[in-house]
């Protein structure tokens, strides 16, 4: 068993591509951004199961209101900022879907086909419906690293920095097992409108250089 928090890698043209419009950041958007890729990607980590691209909702999938009033202040804007914050808020909600169970954050705002999604999605619903216990794996975002370009009227990639700490199971008998160890990361976040919301269209990442 192990978390995903990392995605599929990027090749190098990923990050030229995403910031090739005009650059925004949290803090300020300084600079040309580090490429989140390298010349031989090799695959990050498996799924535990093997999901379907389109993530299934769950019976009590939350409403537009009740998504809204849970994201963070901006992300209902449709420009470059509220991309950023979804971005930033979809990255973090990865750990308490594994330590809650709750999987509808993430189910509401992945979109159809978002393979990283499903692969999440999949292997947290394995640690629930296992009654397994997960602990650790939080992903958080440096903010002030967060750099990103609307692509068109309706799509946007968002490049951000996180460091991602060491993640554990323990099993029905009470064994714990690490599933990660701690690390930064870069993540590239591509997003779509979708009836008004932002909504992640896949995500792409390598581990940061040491």
């Amino acid at each position: 068993m192990r978390f995903i928090p990392g995605g599929r890698v990027a090749r190098r043209a990923v990050a030229a591509t995403m910031l090739a419009g005009a650059c925004v950041g949290l803090a300020a958007c300084t600079g040309e951004p580090e490429p989140i890729a390298t010349e031989s990607p090799t695959a990050i980590a498996s799924a535990v199961a093997t999901p379907s691209t389109t993530p299934s909702p769950s019976a009590t999938a939350l409403s537009d209101d009740e998504l809204l009033a849970m994201m963070p202040e901006g992300a209902e804007r449709a420009d470059v900022y509220g991309a950023m914050m979804t971005a930033t808020f979809f990255l973090e909600q990865y750990a308490p879907m594994f330590h809650t169970g709750d999987t509808r954050i993430w189910e509401a705002l992945s979109a159809d086909g978002c393979e990283y999604c499903a692969d999440a999605l999949a292997n947290a619903e394995r640690v629930r419906d296992e009654g397994w216990t997960a602990r650790g794996g939080e992903i958080t975002v440096d903010t002030g690293q967060t750099q990103a370009a609307l692509t068109s009227d309706t799509e946007a990639s968002v490049l951000l920095t996180a460091s991602i700490s060491a993640g554990y199971v323990a099993e029905g008998d009470g064994a714990e097992t690490q599933t990660a160890r701690s690390r930064d990361y870069q993540y590239g976040v591509f997003l779509a409108i979708e009836d008004g919301q932002w909504t992640v269209a896949e995500v792409v990442g390598e581990e940061s250089a040491a």
